[in-house]
């Protein structure tokens, strides 16, 4: 290095006769080569992984993509890292291109966070597409591309069904001590050969006997977007998943229906495998579900969701 110093300056006093700015003007070059270099041998090195802590959030949170960068061995304090992202939103079928300034400092780790808020449930794709960084000087600058990427789904809102809990919790009060397997109190309508009579004998309520459908209670429930508007998607779907919860949380089998699609929801743990089938299938959601089945309701614009589903009966 010192040499070249020494040659520059030389040139330099010859052209201009002054030693002393040439070997300025030799230093400067001097540097920012060695920085250029520099610059490119770490965008030769560098290697880019991508991962999230959990890849199942819930509408409103924040998504933190951490990124890790491994190959760059540099004693500088910071990088100031431009990313450029794709992130696709797979039910809505929204892309967006996105460009971030993000500071790294390499001797405080080799990972970095990408942090976006998530304001509408969908399952989302994020694309990391090229790393760019300027060297020591400013005056140059370096990109490298990618093709990193991760997937991670967004469940819509749950809210509490709390009128219906209290009319559940007052039933349950009522009927605490006359539960029998297999009977049922009488409704307007049963059959009079179907009465437990000895049931009504020890307690004097009439109860019925269970047929073998009453035994295993099944819902149908039909997903349709006809006259919901765009940006009222999540609130149809946390209509759903809210009143859906509440049904499963008595027990109560469902049938979903959405396009020309069925799916059996047994259990609670399924809701991910149910609305990852719903928003990255080739479902057409746009048409009316059979006459049969329970539509799902929607309060009106601006009213309040959660107050809704609250009050709500079923």
């Amino acid at each position: 290095m010192y040499f070249f110093v020494i040659i520059f300056a030389l040139i330099y006093w010859i052209i201009y006769g002054n030693f002393i700015g040439g070997c300025l003007m030799a230093s400067l070059f001097v540097v920012l080569a060695y920085s250029v270099c520099r610059c490119q041998s770490e965008q030769k090195q560098m290697i880019l992984t991508i991962e999230m802590d959990s890849l199942v959030l819930t509408e409103g949170d924040e998504a933190e993509i951490r990124l890790r960068i491994h190959g760059i061995t540099s004693k500088i304090n910071s990088y100031t890292l431009r990313l450029e992202y794709e992130m696709t939103s797979k039910f809505r079928k929204q892309r967006m291109r996105k460009k971030k300034n993000i500071v790294w400092n390499p001797q405080e780790g080799d990972s970095i966070t990408l942090s976006e808020m998530i304001t509408e449930c969908d399952s989302y794709h994020i694309q990391i597409c090229s790393v760019s960084w300027e060297d020591l000087t400013g005056m140059y600058k370096v990109k490298k591309e990618f093709n990193k990427q991760i997937s991670f789904l967004v469940m819509p809102k749950r809210y509490e069904m709390g009128f219906m809990q209290e009319k559940i919790a007052r039933r349950d009060l009522m009927e605490q001590g006359f539960e029998y397997d297999g009977v049922r109190k009488y409704q307007e309508g049963d059959r009079i050969a179907r009465v437990h009579w000895n049931l009504y004998a020890a307690t004097g309520g009439l109860w019925v006997r269970k047929n073998e459908e009453e035994e295993e209670e099944r819902v149908k429930i039909g997903l349709s977007l006809d006259d919901i508007e765009k940006d009222r998607i999540s609130d149809y779907m946390a209509a759903f998943y809210s009143i859906s919860f509440f049904l499963k949380s008595q027990g109560v089998i469902q049938e979903i229906y959405y396009g020309e699609h069925k799916y059996l929801l047994c259990h609670i743990e399924q809701y991910e495998e149910l609305f990852t089938d719903i928003f990255c299938g080739k479902y057409e959601l746009s048409s009316d579900p059979m006459e049969h089945l329970y539509k799902i309701p929607l309060c009106e614009k601006g009213q309040d969701l959660q107050k809704f589903l609250y009050d709500m009966e079923l």
